[in-house]
This record gives structure tokens, C-alpha cells and sequence, in this order.
């Protein structure tokens, strides 16, 4: 009899351990399940947030992600003026772009680049097309083919045209700039200098922040 006695509670007392066991379990999957689920909608969340043009330039990691090739860093810096020009960006933004802009500078034309001045004319200057309704409404350039590779000065150089159609209040006009580019110790093509041509030569305002 009182083994019979123990045997039960024996038994009920692997019962209860086995469903204290299953108990754990069953919160431990609940909970994993909600952590998981949690984190889809978050994911989702940030996924469905759009990035605007200021951040799509600013997301690009130049250390590790630099433009290939001639015309894609004439790309990159066309997007970071048309961000310039076109979008609002705060102060922090605009220093943020001009110190990109730098990056992908030749050192040369960098070192030209008097910070403090450098980031006074560029904000004053973005003030004042602001004013007056300016903007890039799109580009273009030369072909790849059309891109041309020659040395000077014992540097690998590559010239190109971009085309920029702008709206200055109510008037559209579009105005082409030659970019002459430089080749790096590290292989990556700077920007060495850039002017306009044909007729915007003469007396047109510049449609570029960085000039000097």
C-alpha cells in the first residue's frame, strides 16, 4: 500500500514536471514567435520608408564604393548639385554634400578650397538661386565612347560633356559643361576642373556651386 502510494506521487510528480517542461515550452515559442514577427514589421516599416535624394547621396560609403569610371563620378556629383539646388537641405546637409564633393575633388582642386569660405559662398550662393526659383530638372552625357582618355603630365586624364537643362523661374534653358578628370595613385578618377562651353561661355551665370 505504501509503495503504491509513493509510485503515485512518483508518477504525479514527473506529471507536473513534464507539463511545468511543456508550459516553458509552449511561452518560450510564443514569445519567439512574437520577437520574430516584431522584427518582420520593423523590417518592413523601414523598408517602406522612402529615401529621399540628399540621403541616397550621403548613404554612398566612397571609401569602400567609389564611382568606377570617369562619368559615373561626373554621375555622383551631378546628383549631389541637383540635391544642392533642388532639394532643402538643412545647414548639416549641405556641409555633409560639400565635403563629398571634396572627395571626389582632385587634390589640387581641393586643396584650392578654403573650408570656411568654401561653405559660406556655397550657402549663399544656394540662397540666392533659391530666390530665384533655379534648378537642374535633369542631365545627360557623353557616351562612354564618347569619353576621352590622353595624359598629361605623366597623369592618366579623361575629358567629357554633361548636359544640364535648367528652369530659372519660368525659363527653360539647358547649358554643357566639360569636365576634365584625373586619374589617382590609388586608381580613382577626381575631378580636376570643369568649365562651360560654346555660348553659356560668354556672360551666362555659372550653373555650378563649386567653381572658383
Amino acid at each position: 500500500m505504501a509503495q503504491t502510494q509513493a509510485k503515485h506521487k512518483k508518477n504525479g510528480s514527473s506529471a507536473a514536471k513534464t507539463l511545468i517542461v511543456f508550459v516553458i515550452l509552449a511561452v518560450l515559442l510564443i514569445f519567439a514567435y512574437y520577437h520574430v514577427a516584431n522584427v518582420r514589421r520593423q523590417t518592413q516599416t523601414e523598408e517602406n520608408v522612402p529615401v529621399t535624394p540628399v540621403q541616397e547621396v550621403l548613404l554612398r560609403n566612397l571609401d569602400k564604393n567609389y564611382p568606377p569610371s570617369p562619368k559615373e563620378v561626373v554621375r555622383y556629383y551631378s546628383d549631389l548639385t541637383k540635391c544642392l539646388y533642388n532639394e532643402d537641405c538643412t545647414d548639416e546637409e549641405i556641409e555633409q554634400l560639400a565635403q563629398r564633393a571634396l572627395q571626389i575633388y582632385d587634390p589640387e582642386l581641393a586643396a584650392n578650397q578654403e573650408w570656411n569660405r568654401y561653405i559660406t559662398d556655397l550657402k549663399s550662393e544656394i540662397a540666392t538661386k533659391k530666390s530665384q526659383e533655379y534648378a537642374i530638372m535633369s542631365y545627360s552625357m557623353s557616351s562612354s565612347t564618347d569619353v576621352n582618355y590622353f595624359t598629361k603630365d605623366s597623369y592618366e586624364c579623361a575629358s567629357l560633356y554633361c548636359t544640364y537643362n535648367i528652369r530659372n523661374g519660368a525659363v527653360a534653358g539647358s547649358v554643357e559643361e566639360l569636365f576634365i578628370l584625373r586619374k589617382d595613385d590609388a586608381g580613382h578618377w577626381r575631378i580636376f576642373g570643369w568649365d562651360l562651353t560654346g555660348d553659356e561661355a560668354a556672360g551666362a551665370s555659372e550653373v555650378m556651386l563649386f567653381n572658383e
